[in-house]
């Protein structure tokens, strides 16, 4: 009997561990936690705190003072980097964007930001470096929900339920015919 369940076991292995390749299971499911990989930058002064976020063609700026965090409300913010130059647009407080097809390009981009609020002004400069998309971080991870498990926990519990019965029938088939 033991010899049976073992060769089962043996037998539903391969078929449990690539029985998902190729699947689609839709969109993620809203709870699960999602690392963005959105190539960012960090730029500070003694008057400003900018954060910028490059999502596709779109660079998204978050501008806040430095030593409270207090956001920073219709500034006038300009983006540049060699011969390119922007306007940031106030999108909603203390949120800016810029539409920068030129830094979504894979390499390393200087940028000179300048920011004009109210009476204050600074001038800030960094670097955004955008990388190759990475063939991880481009296929959407295969994410397993409770009930998938359940499933396939029930399909194997049902397995060896009916492995565990054929051996019994055949040995006591093999009693009899002693």
């Amino acid at each position: 009997m033991i010899r049976f369940i073992s060769m089962g076991l043996i037998a539903l292995l391969p078929h449990m561990t690539w029985a998902h390749a190729g699947e689609d299971h839709g969109e993620a499911p809203k709870a699960a936690v999602l690392v963005s990989s959105s190539p960012r930058m960090y730029l500070t002064t003694d008057q400003f705190e900018l954060v910028g976020v490059m999502k596709g063609d779109i660079l998204t700026i978050y501008l806040d003072q430095f030593g409270t965090n207090n956001p920073v409300e219709k500034a006038q913010i300009e983006v540049e980097s060699g011969s390119w130059k922007a306007v940031a647009k106030e999108t909603s407080v203390a949120l800016y964007t810029v539409d920068a097809a030129l830094l979504s390009q894979p390499g390393k981009h200087p940028l000179t930001v300048t920011v004009q609020a109210g009476e204050d002004s600074d001038l800030m400069s960094g670097v955004l470096e955008v990388g190759l998309p990475d063939k991880a971080t481009a296929l959407e991870e295969h994410i397993h929900c409770k009930s998938e498990w359940a499933i396939w926990s029930g399909a194997t519990a049902l397995l060896l339920a009916a492995m565990a019965l054929l051996a019994r029938r055949q040995r006591k088939h093999s009693h009899k015919n002693k």
